[in-house]
């Protein structure tokens, strides 16, 4: 099985769907037949249809003339061995016959072109370019998975209560980690008891006068008071920006055997439903970051405020019911309108991840989702393996180019930070020999694309929401989709094929928590995957 078979046109849910899915190898072949006609017809038909006929007289050509009179006079000479004054019949035939014209004599008699003026090829040369770029837009391949909201079920009320136990075993697992480290802490280094702590028990930082040694004491106690925070064991502070309260599937301590029945569940659902909502090979998927949030009404975080996720796609899944409030809030940037989704448990909410959107406060209970950012891939970041992604779900689709050049903006943004406290340079100088990425014209010029991009998008993509499979179906629906997997697997095994992205498998755990440039190269990890690489290896996975 080679990369390029590993988009399935067949989608083992397909009868229980309520709307008809854009079908996109058929919308990508009617992109390229619409180029080629426009290739046509802005380069040839129309060009041809306005030109002029112009008769071009070339008399000033003396040496034409010349070569003419020549041709006259040899075809007026007698053929060899006839006496001279004596006509030949084939000289009588000659005279009395129309000569051809030469090429010589057309061009002193005229010459017949087509001319067009310069305004109308260049109009023309424009409105192709324009329809190049206009052409895959206006096409559903990049209009339905830049601003459509899907939900769709991928677990039983069952299996969601299991993710909860889950998250509460590695939270627990959190907790008592915590207590032995700070006990420990307090017993190497027992002046902590004495140094004064804000409300939340945190010692306050001060970068200029706290030695450095001080700091970093500080930082690993501070750290350690947040696990013990109710809800204890539960990671408050992972998000920077915007921060959440939440376990992440490798770098909290869940089994393996946790993982493993996640990732076949999320196999067997999550990435084909991917692959058909969206035209994305199922290889090409690669979870950045996969976590288990709770918004608690009475205590820790109740909401969370707008935002976008970092990343190409974003889905979340309401693990229970047992709260009031909640939801997602979907922003429409144009009209300031927006969409209310509340899922039923085991439903997910897929979405481009640049839709502005928001947390909506839990108003009473606790309420658990299983959150997730995924990227989009051409090669696998840390092996370099082939996905089999089509470029039309990537370059040549603005939903997803528009991401890739916001990765390429933050990337640069990162590199000239570097530099500058490297060198103490000043983020605006650049060195003729230093790396092009980091060029304040390049990071300027994926911004403004990132930044147009968005904007075209906002205005010209349909906002909107669709329920893909009605709530009396959902059993069948996932039994259907376990099924097919199965089916799947037992056909590889026979085959003799292995699990890789090449053959349309997703990552789910392995490539997570990595930043990535605009040609998504890898560029470094995240500082939280910096301090648990381990916990990354494949014996753990």
């Amino acid at each position: 099985m080679t990369p390029q078979t590993t988009y399935y046109s067949w989608f083992p849910g397909e009868e229980y769907l309520t709307i008809t899915l854009p079908n996109y190898d058929w919308e990508r072949r009617l992109i390229i037949c619409k180029i080629i006609g426009s290739l046509i017809l802005f380069l040839l038909v129309l060009p041809m249809w306005f030109s002029t006929k112009v008769v071009t007289n070339s008399t000033t050509s003396t040496d034409a003339k010349k070569a003419t009179e020549r041709n006259n006079v040899n075809s007026s000479e007698t053929l060899p061995g006839k006496r001279r004054g004596k006509k030949s019949n084939t000289d009588k035939y000659r005279k009395s016959a129309p000569s051809k014209p030469t090429s010589q004599q057309s061009e002193i008699n005229g010459v017949v072109a087509y001319e067009i003026s310069s305004i109308a090829s260049n109009f023309f040369s424009l409105c192709f370019v324009l329809s190049v770029f206009a052409i895959p837009f206006f096409s559903e391949n990049n209009l339905f998975p830049a601003r459509t909201l899907l939900r769709a079920p991928v677990f039983t009320r069952e299996e969601c209560q299991h993710i909860i136990d889950m998250a509460h075993d590695a939270a627990l697992r959190n907790s008592q980690e915590a207590e032995e480290e700070r006990t420990l802490l307090l017993t190497e280094h027992p002046e902590l008891l004495s140094v004064e702590v804000d409300s939340q028990g945190n010692i306050p930082l001060n970068y200029t006068t706290t030695t450095s040694e001080n700091l970093q004491l500080y930082q690993k106690f501070n750290k350690v008071n947040s696990l013990l925070r109710s809800p204890k064991g539960w990671k408050k502070d992972r998000h920077t920006h915007y921060p959440t309260t939440d376990l992440n599937l490798v770098t909290d301590p869940f089994t393996a055997e946790d993982k493993e029945w996640l990732g076949q569940r999320l196999d067997a659902r999550l990435a084909p439903l991917v692959e058909r909502a969206y035209g994305i090979a199922r290889g090409a998927i690669r979870a950045n970051d996969i976590f288990v949030v709770r918004y608690d009404a009475n205590e820790g975080q109740p909401n969370l405020r707008k935002h976008t996720d970092s990343a190409h796609l974003s889905f979340n899944l309401l693990l229970n019911d047992e709260f009031e409030g909640g939801g997602t809030r979907f922003h429409n940037r144009i009209d300031e309108s927006y969409i209310d989704i509340f899922p039923e448990v085991g439903e997910i909410l897929l979405s481009h991840a640049h839709i502005l959107h928001e947390g909506m406060a839990t108003t009473k209970g606790t309420r658990y989702i299983l959150v997730g950012f995924d990227q989009i891939d051409e090669k696998d970041p840390l092996t370099g393996e082939s996905t089999g992604l089509s470029l039309f779900a990537s370059w040549l689709n603005f939903c997803w180019a528009q991401i890739r050049f916001r990765e390429g903006w933050e990337d640069g943004l990162k590199r000239r930070r570097k530099r500058n406290r490297n060198d103490g340079g000043s983020l605006g100088g650049d060195n003729i020999e230093s790396d092009w990425r980091e060029n304040r014209y390049v990071t300027s010029l994926f911004s403004d694309l990132d930044s147009y991009m968005t904007k075209f998008l906002d205005r010209f993509a349909p906002f909107r929401s669709a329920r893909l499979v009605k709530s009396e179906f959902h059993d069948e629906y996932i039994a259907v989709m376990d099924r097919a997997m199965e089916q799947r697997k037992q056909m590889e095994e026979a085959m003799g094929v292995s699990r890789s992205r090449a053959t349309g498998y997703s990552s789910w755990f392995k490539g997570q928590q990595i930043h990535l440039d605009v040609f998504g190269s890898y560029v470094k990890s995240w500082r939280e995957r910096t301090i648990a690489e381990d916990k990354f290896k494949d014996e753990t996975l």
